[in-house]
């Protein structure tokens, strides 16, 4: 038998013992047939996320530049625009005053364009879908507590701020501000207990009052002008918004038409709480704010304050006649002593 057949059948032995199981089992991996394709899916899978993350940066690094770019080029063209008026002016002095007004303001829109980028927006949706979460959390809270579907807004003076009071009573009475500065207010005076939040109108009145050109009114009629043109011309959070005020009876009205960010079921939806923060900074005084739903988008903000005596009766109503002749009645009556009729009587006979 040659050397050859002898291989052979070594061969065919090994097979039969069950050495090729081994052979296999060495080459494949024993029990790990299933192991290796998941690692190089994962692998890949890996490589895929890393590729798609570089080309998103990439391409909002582009995006960014292209808009820069925008920017540039309108600033180029305008400063062009303004050169070539510069010397227009210089050539042709008939027009030479038109000439140069124009190249001026080229000029100037050149620097305002190229230096005053426009910042970052994000979209209404956006904003809204993030304020409409915790808005939710909190009104939850106040429904899980069982409090007062009431909204007071407390100014802190020794803070500069206002806090949205929620009372837990019907009649209720206000704490005192070092209690109000807690989220949960528990007194010992059960009347003065339930929760207190910083108002989402805070931050917008920030913003308001750094872009006042004058002093924050103290009366009804100027902080309804300013809340309004604020909601309008500075934060475009309404197409249009109209005042209606009484001071003798305490109240301001401020209806919103087409409101462009939250609803008026939104707890301490942001158009009103900045009307009602600015009420009550301006008038210093609680202020206690009503939202009334109207059509779609649009609904009123009603904010109360309580009035001096001097400014309506004792029940808080106002007076019937006219501030002038209160007055003349405040000083005449305690100078002759007579009796409130008598000096009417008077005053009709002159």
């Amino acid at each position: 038998m040659s050397a050859d057949d002898a291989r052979d059948r070594d061969r065919e032995s090994a097979l039969t013992n069950g050495d090729a199981r081994a052979v296999v089992s060495a080459a494949t991996g024993d029990g790990g047939g299933d192991r290796r394709p998941s690692t190089d899916e994962a692998d890949n899978a890996r490589g895929e996320l890393a590729t798609l993350r570089r080309e998103n940066a990439r391409l909002r690094q582009r995006y960014e530049a292209l808009r820069t770019g925008r920017y540039r080029q309108t600033a180029v063209a305008l400063a062009g625009l303004g050169v070539a008026g510069l010397i227009g002016g210089a050539l042709f002095p008939p027009v030479r005053e038109t000439l140069v007004v124009l190249g001026a303001i080229g000029l100037f829109a050149a620097a305002v364009t190229r230096y005053l980028t426009p910042e970052r927006f994000i979209p209404v949706s956006v904003g809204s879908s993030v304020f409409g979460a915790h808005a939710r959390n909190h009104a939850a809270v106040v429904d899980e507590l069982g409090l007062q579907d009431a909204a007071v807004y407390v100014p802190d003076e020794a803070r500069d701020s206002v806090r949205l009071f929620v009372p837990e009573h019907r009649d209720y009475a206000l704490p005192d501000a070092e209690s109000l500065r807690d989220t949960f207010v528990v007194t010992d005076d059960e009347l003065t207990r339930g929760v207190a939040f910083d108002p989402s109108g805070g931050g917008l009145f920030d913003e308001f009052a750094r872009s006042l050109d004058g002093p924050l009114g103290d009366d009804p009629e100027t902080l309804a002008r300013q809340a309004t043109d604020a909601l309008v011309e500075l934060f475009e959070l309404a197409e249009t918004a109209t005042a209606e005020t009484d001071a003798a009876d305490g109240r301001l009205t401020v209806r919103v038409e087409n409101c462009r960010f939250a609803s008026a079921e939104t707890f301490d939806t942001p158009v009103a709480s900045f009307v009602a923060v600015v009420a009550a900074r301006g008038l210093d005084a609680p202020v206690v704010a009503e939202v009334a739903a109207g059509e779609e988008t649009d609904f009123a903000v009603t904010c109360r304050w309580e009035v001096e005596d001097g400014d309506g009766d004792a029940d808080g109503n106002e007076s019937s006649v006219d501030s002038g002749s209160e007055t003349a009645r405040e000083v005449e009556i305690p100078v002759t002593g007579e009796t409130e009729a008598e000096a009417e009587a008077e005053t009709d006979e002159r």
